[in-house]
């Protein structure tokens, strides 16, 4: 028979395992904020080719980052308003963003996500961009609002829409 201290130190190898296992995997809001992160590198064509091949490929990442019912609703103070309604709408518009703006930096910060249910969460986030050379007029940054679904196991934007700002004096 095995004595205590064997079956003690047994037990504490076991349990440190499954405890460093559990914290390793990553949380929902983890994974959610890997699709925000993909989407970022997606629209992002700072230093990346600007070939027709490069924008269908970047539209395909985009496409894979959200629902196929999307809405995205865009309403900046000064700048208009629209909306884009469906993946292939998506899959367009990011395929003409590198020849409108080459070299365009988006970089996604203060990421904010809360889990909803097992299949439904929303966020936040602040979208910067930078144009190269810093044009004037172009570039800044925009807070957004947004809602996730899940779909076989992956977490995907279904609903992206800008935080109205007051308007600047």
């Amino acid at each position: 028979m095995k004595s205590p201290l064997v079956r003690i130190t047994f037990f504490l190898a076991v349990a440190a395992a499954v405890t460093l296992f559990i914290r390793l995997l990553p949380t929902e809001e983890d994974r959610i904020r890997v699709v925000l992160l993909k989407a970022q590198r997606a629209v992002s064509s700072e230093g990346r080719p600007n070939t027709p091949i490069d924008a269908l490929a970047r539209a395909g990442e985009i496409a894979g980052c959200i629902t196929r019912d999307v809405v995205i609703q865009v309403d900046v103070f000064g700048l208009g308003s629209g909306t884009i309604q469906g993946a292939d709408e998506v899959r367009a518009a990011a395929a003409s963003l590198p020849q409108q703006f080459p070299g365009l930096k988006v970089q996604i910060d203060e990421i904010k996500v809360v889990i909803d249910g097992p299949d439904a969460a929303h966020g936040s986030f602040v979208a910067s961009t930078a144009l190269p050379g810093g044009r004037k007029g172009e570039g800044g940054a925009q807070e957004f609002n947004v809602r996730f679904r899940k779909f076989e196991g992956r977490w995907y934007m279904s609903r992206i829409e800008t935080v109205r700002t007051l308007q600047q004096r």
